[in-house]
């Protein structure tokens, strides 16, 4: 695998039309990942990623994501991203976690959460808002359909892309860096259109809403906002369900579907990152940011703190 150094890393991103920030200052010379990406594009407004990596580095990047449809998902490996306010974590499609399916109005920011020795094999779409019109164009039916989504912003959807897809995908990735290039191309592109067609198709059948009931999603929605704010901070599940009108079973499936994480997993992530905050903009103590994150003791606050952001939080100060 090629070794990317923080410089060449953001070079490479550059060429890509984007941005890669560190938010803990990194040396140009600094290894930071391992690996390869390919990307081709299929048409204007299509662009299929492919990618194999290794973090080399713990800490958090940012970038920058054009509006349009986001469709992705790990083919292996685990991987800490978020879309604006949204966290998603992803692992390997033969376990239970999500996808990622987002539709942006606009620009917006994208983070991704590095742990040295992480490695994730990367499928990712991308269908710009310019390319949509244009398909759309003319399809009353279709138009209405996805009008929803679109005018939605940065709500990860319910998708899950089918067994042929998949085992598509892990070919392509143990193949990608030996094919001849005009069959890799070819292979790429007819599997980018396949991918397509099966995210709008997931998009217009609004399956997600079919299978949790519009009360649930309003409850769901409900709560992230809670969470969000730390309104439910005191409550337990059981309570949160209660104040929604809905029951503690059906509020942590319909969680874990649109969000890809328990409810008790997200808000830990989320007092973590609280106190990660603080002691990047605070400067607070050590033992400070672990009350805030809800922790008793400042060793498994540490532990737990490195193994979501890949450093310590004495390091992190």
């Amino acid at each position: 695998m090629q070794v990317f150094t923080c410089a060449e890393l953001m070079t490479a991103a550059h060429a890509l039309g984007g941005q890669v920030d560190f938010d803990v200052g990194m040396a140009d010379a600094t290894p930071v990942l391992a690996g390869w990406q390919q990307v081709h594009t299929v048409d204007d407004g299509v662009v299929l990623y492919l990618s194999r990596s290794r973090d080399m580095v713990g800490g958090c990047s940012h970038n920058r994501l054009a509006p349009g449809i986001t469709a992705g998902f790990l083919v292996d490996g685990e991987a800490d991203v978020a879309i604006g306010k949204h966290r998603l974590r992803l692992e390997g499609a033969h376990r239970r976690m999500p996808t990622m399916l987002v539709h942006l109005r606009e620009e917006d920011s994208f983070q991704r959460h590095w742990q040295a020795g992480r490695q994730e094999s990367k499928v990712s779409l991308h269908l710009s808002d310019d390319w949509l019109r244009r398909q759309l164009d003319g399809d009353a039916t279709g138009s209405a359909r996805l009008s929803r989504v679109c005018r939605s912003h940065a709500d990860n959807q319910s998708w899950r892309p089918g067994a042929p897809l998949l085992q598509r995908a892990a070919h392509l990735m143990e193949s990608a860096p030996q094919s001849l290039p005009l069959v890799r191309r070819l292979q790429q592109e007819s599997f980018a259109l396949e991918l397509a067609a099966d995210v709008l198709q997931t998009l217009a059948s609004d399956t997600g809403e079919r299978l949790l009931g519009v009360h649930l999603q309003r409850c769901v929605a409900r709560l992230h906002q809670w969470l969000e704010s730390g309104e439910a901070d005191a409550l337990s599940i059981a309570q949160m369900a209660r104040q929604l009108g809905t029951n503690a079973v059906d509020l942590q499936r319909g969680f874990q579907q649109l969000h890809g994480s328990s409810i008790v997993a997200y808000m830990r992530t989320l007092r973590l990152e609280r106190a990660r905050q603080a002691l990047l903009r605070q400067r607070v103590p050590v033992d400070v940011a672990a009350t805030i994150a809800g922790y008793a003791h400042t060793s498994s606050f540490s532990a737990a703190f490195k193994r979501l952001f890949g450093v310590s939080p004495s390091q992190l100060k």
